[in-house]
């Protein structure tokens, strides 16, 4: 079930939870030596605000929900955060999509729904999920976006872990699937993954992220189900997905891809356009119907991006060069003359003198 309401977003139920964890956790800011934190970082983001994480109808930018997934890279947990945080989640904190697990007359009739109906909760643009059956096993395979490594990795643990701690409620017992595939390494927090899943049948380096159950346990009634319900919220999420509200223009969505491939050094025409599901030739000409060009929006998150780096972090110049796309420091001095008719070392000196003297 796709809705172009939904593409280029997430559900807000989605988006508050991790932006919760990001606040339990105090992620740090991952860029030199600044001192802000996570959650200062997320603020710039009008659609993270309290208004719209409050409003059980709006629709989070994917380039929003993505910043905070990088933030969660950030702690302690590594990569393996996606698959911990799914066990902090009871029923009901992703809203509708929750409920759809659990209303189906079996397992599989359950999780076959919320895989039509992922757009109630994931990007349907990037979230690409496959149900595969033969008649002994029931598997979901799971892919997401061409995102930084670290953060595609966390998103497919969390994916994984989300259909089996689901599952484990629908059924009301300790389900523990045949086999896990992920396309990724080993992480450090291996052991604690072995025993979120209960096996140690996880498949490292494989073709694609999966999570295998036995046919048997998709089959059996579920104790909690209730004639027609699941009928009843399959016709509310298409209601929702047809009320969906996003909340950020096309134009601050594209920004924020940008400014993302600015972080991961990849800001090229083709690698953004592909972010946001268009092809290079549509991306370009959408900026032309908004009176602006690529060439000029790279320069616009540059230049935004060099004086977010000199005023908040202690990278040294030729770092901070290589990151804005620059081949030298002398490129960057003169860009920065250019926007601000200072030199990169002046601003950084303005910054510290205006800074609050300790006690003070």
């Amino acid at each position: 079930m796709q809705s172009h309401h939904a593409r280029g977003t997430v559900s807000v139920h989605l988006a508050r939870f991790v932006v919760g964890a990001v606040r339990r956790t105090g992620t740090g800011t991952g860029t030199g030596t600044g001192t802000g934190t996570g959650t200062d970082r997320l603020a710039r983001f009008h659609d993270l605000g309290p208004e719209v994480l409050g409003n059980d109808l709006a629709r989070v930018s994917t380039p929003s929900a993505l910043a905070v997934w990088e933030e969660l890279t950030l702690s302690e947990a590594g990569t393996a955060v996606g698959a911990l945080l799914a066990e902090e989640a009871p029923i009901g904190t992703f809203g509708l999509w929750d409920y759809l697990v659990t209303s189906g007359p079996s397992l599989r009739d359950s999780l076959r729904q919320v895989v039509e109906y992922n757009a109630v909760i994931a990007d349907p643009a990037n979230e690409k999920l496959l149900v595969e059956e033969d008649g002994r096993t029931f598997t979901i395979r799971h892919a997401t976006g061409s995102w930084g490594p670290d953060v595609v990795e966390a998103i497919d643990w969390f994916a994984l872990a989300m259909f089996l701690t689901r599952a484990r409620a629908a059924t009301g017992r300790a389900l523990v699937p045949l086999r896990v595939g992920v396309t990724h390494g080993a992480p450090r927090a291996y052991r604690r993954l072995a025993e979120l899943f209960g096996t140690t049948r996880i498949d490292f380096g494989a073709p694609y992220n999966s999570i295998t159950f036995h046919d048997d346990d998709v089959r059996a009634p579920l104790p909690k189900a209730q004639p027609g319900l699941d009928r009843l919220l399959a016709h509310q999420a298409r209601l929702t997905l047809a009320a969906a509200q996003p909340v950020v223009l096309w134009q601050d969505s594209f920004r924020m891809v940008l400014a993302g491939a600015f972080r991961e050094g990849s800001v090229n025409l083709e690698y953004v356009a592909g972010r946001l599901a268009m092809s290079p030739r549509t991306l370009q000409r959408r900026l032309r119907e908004l009176g602006t060009t690529w060439r000029e929006e790279v320069e616009s998150v540059r230049q935004e991006r060099t004086m977010e780096l000199l005023r908040g972090t202690d990278l040294p110049l030729h770092l901070i060069a290589a990151q804005v796309g620059y081949s030298d420091l002398r490129a960057l001095r003169r860009a920065v003359r250019r926007w601000d008719g200072r030199a990169p070392r002046d601003i950084r000196n303005a910054v510290g003198a205006a800074a609050p003297a300790p006690g003070g």
